[in-house]
Protein backbone atom coordinates (compact mmCIF):
# COMPACT_ATOMS: atom_id res chain seq x y z
CA UNK A 1 0.00 0.00 0.00
CA UNK A 2 2.87 2.31 0.84
CA UNK A 3 4.50 1.62 -2.54
CA UNK A 4 1.21 2.17 -4.31
CA UNK A 5 0.76 5.48 -2.50
CA UNK A 6 4.25 6.65 -3.45
CA UNK A 7 3.73 5.64 -7.08
CA UNK A 8 0.33 7.30 -7.18
CA UNK A 9 1.73 10.46 -5.67
CA UNK A 10 4.54 10.44 -8.21
CA UNK A 11 2.06 10.14 -11.05
CA UNK A 12 0.07 13.10 -9.72
CA UNK A 13 3.22 15.24 -9.37
CA UNK A 14 4.39 14.24 -12.87
CA UNK A 15 0.99 15.08 -14.34
CA UNK A 16 1.12 18.44 -12.55
CA UNK A 17 4.54 19.19 -14.00
CA UNK A 18 3.32 18.37 -17.50
CA UNK A 19 0.35 20.71 -16.99
CA UNK A 20 2.64 23.52 -15.84
CA UNK A 21 5.03 22.95 -18.76
CA UNK A 22 2.34 23.21 -21.40
CA UNK A 23 0.13 25.81 -19.78
CA UNK A 24 0.22 29.21 -21.49
CA UNK A 25 2.29 31.57 -19.32
CA UNK A 26 0.48 34.36 -17.54
CA UNK A 27 0.74 37.46 -19.69
CA UNK A 28 1.41 40.95 -18.48
CA UNK A 29 -1.59 43.28 -18.32
CA UNK A 30 -0.70 46.33 -20.41
CA UNK A 31 -3.45 48.35 -18.75
CA UNK A 32 -2.04 47.47 -15.34
CA UNK A 33 1.43 48.40 -16.58
CA UNK A 34 0.19 51.78 -17.84
CA UNK A 35 -1.72 52.45 -14.64
CA UNK A 36 1.47 51.80 -12.67
CA UNK A 37 3.67 53.76 -15.09
CA UNK A 38 1.51 56.69 -16.27
CA UNK A 39 4.57 58.55 -17.55
CA UNK A 40 5.10 55.82 -20.17
CA UNK A 41 1.60 55.77 -21.65
CA UNK A 42 -0.90 58.31 -22.94
CA UNK A 43 -4.47 58.35 -21.69
CA UNK A 44 -7.14 59.90 -23.92
CA UNK A 45 -10.61 60.51 -22.57
CA UNK A 46 -12.03 59.81 -19.14
CA UNK A 47 -9.40 58.25 -16.87
CA UNK A 48 -12.17 56.86 -14.66
CA UNK A 49 -14.25 55.28 -17.43
CA UNK A 50 -15.44 51.74 -16.71
CA UNK A 51 -14.36 50.45 -20.14
CA UNK A 52 -10.80 50.71 -21.43
CA UNK A 53 -9.00 50.18 -24.73
CA UNK A 54 -5.21 49.87 -24.90
CA UNK A 55 -3.75 50.55 -28.35
CA UNK A 56 -0.34 49.38 -29.55
CA UNK A 57 0.58 50.79 -32.97
CA UNK A 58 3.74 51.31 -34.99
CA UNK A 59 4.22 54.48 -37.04
CA UNK A 60 5.55 52.53 -40.02
CA UNK A 61 2.65 50.07 -40.11
CA UNK A 62 0.17 50.70 -42.94
CA UNK A 63 -2.68 48.96 -41.08
CA UNK A 64 -1.99 51.20 -38.07
CA UNK A 65 -2.15 54.22 -40.38
CA UNK A 66 -5.48 53.11 -41.81
CA UNK A 67 -6.90 52.51 -38.35
CA UNK A 68 -5.76 55.86 -36.98
CA UNK A 69 -6.79 57.92 -39.99
CA UNK A 70 -10.05 56.18 -40.87
CA UNK A 71 -11.45 54.22 -37.91
CA UNK A 72 -10.08 55.94 -34.82
CA UNK A 73 -11.73 59.37 -35.35
CA UNK A 74 -15.20 57.80 -35.42
CA UNK A 75 -14.52 55.67 -32.34
CA UNK A 76 -13.11 58.69 -30.51
CA UNK A 77 -16.17 60.80 -31.29
CA UNK A 78 -18.54 58.02 -30.31
CA UNK A 79 -16.93 56.63 -27.18
CA UNK A 80 -13.91 58.60 -25.97
CA UNK A 81 -15.16 62.17 -26.29
CA UNK A 82 -18.36 61.13 -24.51
CA UNK A 83 -16.36 59.91 -21.53
CA UNK A 84 -17.57 56.32 -21.82
CA UNK A 85 -14.22 54.77 -22.79
CA UNK A 86 -10.70 55.29 -21.53
CA UNK A 87 -8.34 55.03 -24.53
CA UNK A 88 -4.72 54.30 -23.67
CA UNK A 89 -1.89 54.45 -26.21
CA UNK A 90 1.38 52.65 -25.51
CA UNK A 91 4.14 54.39 -27.52
CA UNK A 92 5.81 51.49 -29.30
CA UNK A 93 8.07 50.50 -32.20
CA UNK A 94 8.18 47.18 -34.04
CA UNK A 95 11.43 45.31 -34.37
CA UNK A 96 12.92 45.47 -37.87
CA UNK A 97 14.61 42.74 -39.89
CA UNK A 98 18.02 43.98 -38.74
CA UNK A 99 16.99 43.70 -35.10
CA UNK A 100 16.74 47.46 -34.72
CA UNK A 101 13.53 49.44 -34.17
CA UNK A 102 13.37 51.65 -37.27
CA UNK A 103 10.43 53.80 -36.17
CA UNK A 104 11.87 54.55 -32.74
CA UNK A 105 12.57 58.19 -33.79
CA UNK A 106 8.88 58.70 -34.66
CA UNK A 107 7.81 57.23 -31.33
CA UNK A 108 10.18 59.49 -29.42
CA UNK A 109 8.86 62.47 -31.43
CA UNK A 110 5.31 61.56 -30.41
CA UNK A 111 6.30 61.54 -26.75
CA UNK A 112 8.06 64.88 -27.19
CA UNK A 113 4.78 66.26 -28.56
CA UNK A 114 2.96 64.73 -25.61
CA UNK A 115 5.25 66.74 -23.34
CA UNK A 116 3.49 69.81 -24.77
CA UNK A 117 0.01 68.28 -24.51
CA UNK A 118 -0.35 67.55 -28.22
CA UNK A 119 -0.07 63.77 -28.42
CA UNK A 120 -3.38 62.98 -30.16
CA UNK A 121 -2.88 65.48 -32.97
CA UNK A 122 0.79 64.63 -33.41
CA UNK A 123 0.04 60.88 -33.37
CA UNK A 124 -2.28 61.45 -36.33
CA UNK A 125 0.21 63.75 -38.07
CA UNK A 126 2.89 61.04 -37.96
CA UNK A 127 0.58 58.60 -39.73
CA UNK A 128 -0.19 61.25 -42.34
CA UNK A 129 3.56 61.49 -43.01
CA UNK A 130 3.90 57.75 -43.52
CA UNK A 131 3.57 57.76 -47.32
CA UNK A 132 5.71 60.88 -47.83
CA UNK A 133 9.49 61.46 -48.09
CA UNK A 134 9.30 63.19 -44.68
CA UNK A 135 8.28 60.00 -42.89
CA UNK A 136 10.45 59.13 -39.88
CA UNK A 137 12.77 62.10 -40.49
CA UNK A 138 13.72 65.01 -38.28
CA UNK A 139 12.53 67.41 -40.95
CA UNK A 140 9.13 65.76 -40.92
CA UNK A 141 9.00 65.80 -37.13
CA UNK A 142 9.79 69.50 -37.02
CA UNK A 143 7.28 70.40 -39.74
CA UNK A 144 4.54 68.50 -37.92
CA UNK A 145 5.44 70.22 -34.64
CA UNK A 146 5.41 73.66 -36.26
CA UNK A 147 2.10 72.91 -37.96
CA UNK A 148 0.54 72.16 -34.59
CA UNK A 149 1.93 75.33 -33.04
CA UNK A 150 4.32 73.59 -30.65
CA UNK A 151 7.34 75.24 -29.10
CA UNK A 152 9.76 74.01 -31.76
CA UNK A 153 12.88 74.91 -29.79
CA UNK A 154 11.79 72.78 -26.83
CA UNK A 155 10.60 70.06 -29.18
CA UNK A 156 13.92 69.98 -31.05
CA UNK A 157 15.82 69.76 -27.77
CA UNK A 158 13.65 66.82 -26.70
CA UNK A 159 14.34 65.04 -30.00
CA UNK A 160 18.08 65.64 -30.01
CA UNK A 161 18.45 64.46 -26.42
CA UNK A 162 16.49 61.25 -27.07
CA UNK A 163 14.64 62.17 -23.90
CA UNK A 164 12.10 59.36 -24.06
CA UNK A 165 14.17 56.56 -25.60
CA UNK A 166 14.37 54.56 -22.36
CA UNK A 167 10.62 54.75 -21.85
CA UNK A 168 9.93 53.55 -25.38
CA UNK A 169 12.31 50.61 -24.93
CA UNK A 170 10.56 49.73 -21.69
CA UNK A 171 7.20 49.89 -23.47
CA UNK A 172 8.47 47.57 -26.19
CA UNK A 173 9.59 45.03 -23.60
CA UNK A 174 6.31 45.19 -21.69
CA UNK A 175 4.22 44.94 -24.86
CA UNK A 176 6.12 41.83 -25.87
CA UNK A 177 5.47 40.34 -22.44
CA UNK A 178 1.79 41.10 -22.95
CA UNK A 179 1.82 38.99 -26.12
CA UNK A 180 2.07 41.73 -28.74
CA UNK A 181 3.84 40.52 -31.89
CA UNK A 182 2.04 42.56 -34.55
CA UNK A 183 0.36 45.93 -34.93
CA UNK A 184 -2.12 47.35 -34.53
CA UNK A 185 -3.18 45.38 -31.49
CA UNK A 186 -5.77 46.34 -28.91
CA UNK A 187 -6.78 45.15 -25.48
CA UNK A 188 -10.47 45.88 -24.97
CA UNK A 189 -11.05 45.48 -21.25
CA UNK A 190 -8.16 43.03 -21.25
CA UNK A 191 -9.22 40.94 -24.27
CA UNK A 192 -6.83 41.03 -27.22
CA UNK A 193 -8.12 42.19 -30.60
CA UNK A 194 -5.43 42.02 -33.26
CA UNK A 195 -5.37 43.89 -36.56
CA UNK A 196 -7.25 46.75 -38.18
CA UNK A 197 -10.66 45.17 -37.80
CA UNK A 198 -13.83 46.68 -39.32
CA UNK A 199 -15.22 49.47 -37.17
CA UNK A 200 -18.31 47.38 -36.45
CA UNK A 201 -16.13 44.85 -34.58
CA UNK A 202 -14.92 47.59 -32.22
CA UNK A 203 -18.42 48.99 -31.83
CA UNK A 204 -19.95 45.62 -31.04
CA UNK A 205 -17.28 44.88 -28.42
CA UNK A 206 -17.58 48.29 -26.80
CA UNK A 207 -21.38 48.40 -26.88
CA UNK A 208 -21.53 44.96 -25.28
CA UNK A 209 -19.26 46.07 -22.43
CA UNK A 210 -21.05 49.39 -21.94
CA UNK A 211 -24.46 47.69 -21.86
CA UNK A 212 -23.43 45.00 -19.38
Amino acid sequence: MLIAGVVGGGIIIFAGLIYLAFREPTRLSLLGYCNSNPENCIVLGNENADVSVVEVSDYGCSHCRDFNLETSPTLAAQYVDSGEVKWVVVPFALQGQTGAFPTMPSTIAAMCANEQGAFADYHRALFELQSTPLFNTEEGFMQAAAGLGLDTEAFSSCLNNNTFADRVIENITMAQQAGINSTPSFFIDGDLLAGNQPITVFQQRLDSLLDS
